[in-house]
């Protein structure tokens, strides 16, 4: 992709000098070091270490222990705190518990210490079905102080990356997701089968308190006070008056989101009920898998650089879509799991519905950090972010609760259908505003 500006380039800056924002360009040039990169891959992986073993790992033990579809449905809500996050995102821009740390460090130095202290009292519970409600309890604190530990690195990562960055600081974004979904939806319920509970959730302390390191060598760039957004809803929205984002917000995004969501939620629980044992599916699901979507996360940057956006993202629905038909056939019962068939469909349709949605989401991404406007770095990308999160979590919730009511093909159908729905919007968006 050309590196030149865009018209969502000139529209970002317009919509910050309109503000009354004053662009501080060294910001993002002494900002992008081998540090800063160094440090964006150590937060987006911790990030996901412990939502993926909560979201992917804890829902295969709740479900293996006796839990309802209903039960574990309700339990994605717990992610409301990632979508609803934009509410407070203004705050962090305006404020910082320890300015002279670096104004968004410091809160990356609270947040992520506080996230390590809730893993901490999860590893006390001995049992997780029978403790469920203090599982919900201390794995929501996690998941509400992970959310706002993003909005920081998200912040680092808008003011800190050049616009001809944007691409690889969305691969990097994406493909440090699914590092941590390695470690915390594949190694810790392999360690969960060997050695327990506990012993699964000190290996998430470990790694989340290894990111420390690279935060703690991190100096953050001076941020003039003048930069500082106003408070209210121009702040919060004002990224929406960018133009094309309402339509790309709104609409598209949420579309994909909530679909990709929806297949995704099906797959732990349907093989757990087709008879895979929790370790062969966090094997596949969070091991396997994540090797091509970690590829694809850096593909997708590159291939956002070359093709354009647009056709990239086209490239990673087509991927999704053959991915989730793999796995209709396997769950629709057509294809026997216990087969060699049945099993390499399970198998290749989890990797290309992850990678897939992967290329996707890359995509997704380098726009977003073209729309946020550098002053209100952590309020902007986080609403545009926060609104895809919220239809994923919504989606997710809808997967699980169509498949109860009607089976998970019907809910496989109709998620995928969404997806594609959703894409046709991307590409229409891009095709007129990208250019």
């Amino acid at each position: 992709m050309s590196t030149t500006d865009t018209p969502l380039d000139r529209a970002t800056r317009s919509g910050d000098q309109g503000n009354g924002a004053i662009h501080v360009s060294a910001s993002r040039s002494t900002g992008t070091t081998t540090q800063l990169w160094t440090l964006l891959w150590a937060l987006y992986t911790t990030q996901f270490i412990g939502a993926s073993f909560l979201q992917t790992g804890l829902t295969g033990i709740l479900r293996s222990g006796g839990a309802e579809l209903s039960t574990l449905s309700a339990l994605q809500l717990l992610g409301l705190a990632w979508p609803l996050k934009f509410l407070w995102a203004p705050v962090l821009d305006r404020w910082s518990p320890r300015s002279r740390s670096g104004h968004h460090r410091a809160w990356v130095i609270l947040l992520q210490s506080l996230m390590i202290l809730s893993l901490l009292a999860l590893a006390l519970v001995g049992d997780p079905v029978r403790g469920l409600w203090t599982i919900i309890v201390l794995a929501g604190a996690f998941v509400l102080f992970s959310a706002t530990q993003d909005v920081a690195a998200d912040a680092l990562s808008v003011r800190g990356l050049s616009v001809t960055q944007h691409d690889r600081g969305a691969g990097v974004q994406v493909g440090a997701s699914y590092i941590g979904t390695v470690i915390g939806g594949g190694l810790a319920l392999l360690v969960y089968d060997l050695w327990g509970w506990r012993a699964a959730v000190l290996l998430l302390v470990l790694c989340t308190a290894a990111a420390m390191l690279p935060v703690l060598r991190y100096r953050e760039p001076a941020r003039e006070d003048s930069a500082a957004p106003g408070p209210g809803l121009r702040s919060m929205f004002g990224v929406l008056g960018v133009p094309g984002a309402r339509i790309w917000a709104l609409v598209a995004v949420p579309l994909v989101s909530f679909g990709s969501a929806a297949v995704w939620s099906l797959v732990t629980p349907a093989l757990v009920d087709l008879g895979w044992s929790l370790a062969r599916i966090g094997l596949v699901t969070s091991v396997v898998a994540s090797v091509p979507a970690l590829a694809a996360a850096v593909l997708g940057g590159s291939l956002c650089r070359r093709w354009g956006r647009a056709p990239t993202m086209v490239l990673g629905a087509a991927t999704q879509l053959l991915g989730g038909l793999a796995l209709l056939g396997v769950i629709s019962g057509a294809l026997p799991i216990d087969s060699g068939v049945g099993a390499t469909s399970a198998v290749a349709g989890t990797c290309l519905v992850l990678a897939g949605y992967t290329v996707t989401t890359t995509g997704i991404y380098a726009v977003n950090l073209n729309l946020a406007r550098p002053h209100h770095a952590g309020a902007d990308f986080t609403l545009l972010t926060s609104i895809s999160m919220l239809a994923g979590t919504v989606g997710a919730w809808a997967g699980l609760f169509i498949a109860a009511m009607a089976g998970y093909s019907v809910a496989a159908v109709v998620a995928l259908a969404v997806a594609v729905a959703g894409i046709l919007v991307c590409r229409s968006h891009q095709r007129r505003w990208a250019q």
